[in-house]
């Protein structure tokens, strides 16, 4: 039987499978497995942060005030609602 890689073996290793394969193992070389992925995990490059660029937002007053002016316009859904009551 030729060795595999440690990447080959999780490709073709079900989820499930490698948990039945540590449960197989003795406590000490499940011990070492898990230090291994410990340490993997703390050896990892963490992406750096990146800058992310703020997002100009339009202004919507300013825009209001270009196209109606000084105008004040009636808010009509309140408008209806009065005539709806009464």
């Amino acid at each position: 039987m030729r060795a595999q890689s440690g990447h080959a073996i999780l490709k073709a290793m079900s989820t499930d499978e490698l948990v039945k394969r540590l449960k197989a193992l003795p406590l000490r070389e499940r011990q070492k497995v898990f230090k291994a992925m410990l340490a993997f995990e703390e050896n990892r490059q963490k992406p750096l942060p990146t800058k992310t660029k703020g997002v100009k937002w339009p202004d919507v007053e300013a825009r209001a005030k270009k196209i109606f002016g000084d105008r004040m316009l009636p808010n009509l859904v309140l408008l209806e609602r009065e005539e709806e009551m009464s």
